[in-house]
């Protein structure tokens, strides 16, 4: 058995060394990890950014968001939520023994949180922590969709809401893109509350010991009837350094390629009048490139299509399903068929779906 403390606040860190915990600790070993991330969005890994949260609010306050490795819903992190991580060998891991570790030491903290038939915890009727769980079965890795060969072993984790901020919660987590139909795992909302509504006293640190014992009792009885079980190991910026395969992980977390070219297939459809005529969009993006894009427009005056739309459509496939990627798509018409912007006002029409365009992605 072994317990870990993170002191580091950065959540790609925190879940890269997760990530490595899982992959090279013994598979027979019982492993609890706790730590905490400063403000982001954590998606699961068959996720849509673009449908789980609101991208263009979280770039404009700072908030990035993070691609897990394993599967399950979107969540929002700051300083005012735990997040703990139960790993153990996959031929015992039972989803509902250790929520119920969690909800006793909560409950050792005079807070009446109870499993719900879903394995939730709730607390009056709300839920007050989001799962994820991910298993190794027979060598192979179940994560959602996707498989892949690893240790014959199990977690679950669990973000904690203790003092969130819940409207920073709601609006980084909100999106109004209706006609956003993704081949993704879509995560399923739900009420929520903290912990510090019903307790003053609750805190970071007060959890952790409290998951922590109850983890001892649970997993290494003897150890904890006789007070044998020491400190927990504290990961901090010292052990990380010593640890290139961590920074690996983290490294590739953070790029383009995981972030945005894991996101599966999805199509969105968007229309919009303008003055000079009406204007319909269907984008297929797969990997966070646009595969294909439709635009039909129609010219109030003529019923004709704008040709200039149709060479941006074209010129949008192959790029990067982003803002600046409809700037490329303007480039590469312009250099392989300027001829579209002969008619006089080709050009304003096609800058304002293209400010449009940039303003709906």
């Amino acid at each position: 058995v072994e317990t870990y403390i993170s002191k580091i606040n950065d959540p790609w860190t925190n879940l890269a060394f997760e990530e490595w915990l899982f992959r090279n600790s013994d598979p027979e070993t019982y492993i609890l990890f706790l730590y905490r991330n400063s403000k982001s969005v954590i998606i699961g890994r068959n996720q849509n950014p673009w449908k789980e949260c609101n991208l263009k609010l979280m770039e404009k306050d700072g908030i990035p968001f993070v691609r897990r490795k394993s599967g399950g819903g979107t969540v929002y992190h700051d300083m005012g939520n735990t997040n703990y991580s139960i790993m153990m060998p996959r031929k015992v891991f039972d989803r509902r023994t250790n929520v119920e570790l969690v909800c006793r030491a909560l409950n050792e903290l005079d807070i009446p949180s109870v499993v719900n038939e879903r394995h939730d915890i709730v607390l009056d009727g709300k839920k007050i922590c989001f799962f994820s769980f991910l298993s190794a079965l027979n060598g192979w890795l179940f994560r959602g969709s996707a498989f892949k060969l690893i240790q014959h072993r199990s977690y679950h984790h669990g973000t904690m809401l203790i003092d969130s901020d819940l409207s920073s919660l709601g609006q980084y987590l909100k999106n109004d893109k209706l006609t956003l139909v993704t081949k993704g795992v879509p995560s399923v909302r739900s009420p929520v509350t903290r912990l510090r509504d019903s307790s003053l006293t609750i805190d970071h640190l007060s959890f952790c010991e409290a998951t922590r014992t109850e983890f001892l009792r649970r997993y290494a009885y003897d150890t904890w009837r006789n007070n044998l079980e020491g400190e927990p190991i504290v990961v901090d910026e010292a052990l990380v350094e010593s640890l290139p395969a961590v920074q690996k992980i983290r490294d590739e977390s953070r790029s383009w390629e995981w972030k945005f070219g894991q996101t599966p297939e999805f199509t969105y459809q968007i229309e919009k009048s303008f003055s000079w005529g009406t204007v319909d969009v269907t984008i297929r993006s797969k990997e966070g490139l646009v595969v294909e894009a439709n635009i039909d427009a129609r010219d109030n005056d003529t019923n004709a299509q704008t040709l200039a739309l149709t060479a941006l459509g074209i010129g949008l496939e192959g790029q990067r399903y982003s803002e600046e990627g409809v700037d490329l798509a303007v480039e590469r018409i312009k250099y392989e068929a300027p001829e579209v912007f002969t008619p006089f006002d080709a050009g304003k029409k096609l800058m304002d779906v293209v400010q449009w365009l940039k303003e709906k992605l």
